[in-house]
């Protein structure tokens, strides 16, 4: 393969709770450098993957004009592949479902109910954006989860906030980064920029969502569900097989962020008995970006099906 192909990262899934380390630095903008090729443990590449799945993947990601990351995970085997995968981009709204993993912990240990009552204050708690918690009356009064569904249905700014503010939030987004850290390795908070994010970072919570969900904990259940019914699912399953009516062939659990220099998604496809996650970060908003991400997820999805079945390649 050529000296740029994108790092085949093959680690196994019960590594993703590494410790913290240092944040690795925000990097500026242009187009991404692709990381070194790294040795294998876990998961392993078929011998006799076409050499054409791989290659057309690595020069998608390295002919764009913007910074890409991109970080995969087969949830079965533990193989993953990743590019870029540890640079920092804008958070964006992609920020909150990883932030909700610890607000459905907070409710599991019971320092928090779904039933808990907070009340919507303008004066604290709006912003523009996504949402319709910001066309309510001052002083509406939402259950925790009410918020949580308007976080995930709907990207809401407003619920978001309530939840994260320092006036009368549960959780802030530094103590969220820090928690992140520690479990995860996947920074969320930078004193210099703002909310960010890695795609390996997120790539290893989304991961532990379905883990979570697939040993039937009820709260991430219900938080798988509700992610395969967000709004804007079409970065990630905008690639993927559709049937005759357009329809995706396969559900897909998600969350996306756009904001003024960043358009992300998160995904975990439900691929027969064999998902994946895949995550898609870039530094570029506008409406090709979309159409970079879909190309990707399908170069990915390719490759992820010769993994699971070579045979459908085979004349």
């Amino acid at each position: 393969m050529k000296t740029r192909l994108f790092c085949l990262l093959l680690a196994a899934l019960l590594a993703l709770c590494a410790c913290a380390g240092p944040q690795p630095s925000a990097a500026p903008s242009g187009s991404a450098t692709p990381a070194l090729l790294s040795p294998a443990s876990g998961g392993e590449l078929p011998e006799d993957i076409p050499e054409g799945l791989l290659e057309t993947l690595n020069k998608r990601l390295n002919n764009q004009t913007f910074a890409c990351a991109l970080y995969y995970i087969d949830l079965t085997t533990g193989l993953t592949m990743s590019y870029n995968a540890d640079r920092q981009f804008a958070a964006a709204s992609l920020i909150k479902a990883p932030y909700l993993m610890y607000i459905l912990d907070m409710v599991a240990a019971g320092e928090l109910s779904l039933d808990d009552v907070h009340t919507y204050r303008k004066g604290y708690h709006y912003m523009g954006g996504t949402g319709k918690v910001r066309y309510m009356e001052d002083g509406t009064q939402l259950t925790l989860r009410q918020i949580i569904e308007y976080i995930v249905y709907d990207s809401d700014n407003v619920a978001f906030k309530m939840l994260n503010n320092g006036y009368d939030g549960v959780l802030s987004i530094p103590a969220f980064h820090d928690k992140a850290m520690r479990d995860y390795e996947a920074p969320y908070y930078s004193g210099t920029y703002g909310n960010v994010l890695t795609a390996s970072g997120v790539g290893r919570m989304f991961a532990e969502i379905y883990a979570r969900a697939s040993r039937g904990d009820e709260l991430y259940v219900w938080f798988v569900d509700m992610l395969k019914d967000a709004n804007e699912n079409k970065f990630v399953k905008g690639g993927l097989p559709t049937d005759e009516n357009g329809e995706c062939l396969y559900e897909v659990a998600h969350k996306y962020g756009m904001d003024i220099k960043s358009s992300n998604d998160a995904a975990i496809v439900f691929y027969n008995d064999r998902p994946y996650v895949l995550v898609l970060l870039t530094d570029y908003l506008l409406i090709n970006t979309q159409g970079f991400m879909n190309r990707v997820s399908a170069d990915v999805f390719a490759i992820h099906e010769y993994i699971c079945d070579s045979s459908r390649w085979q004349n």
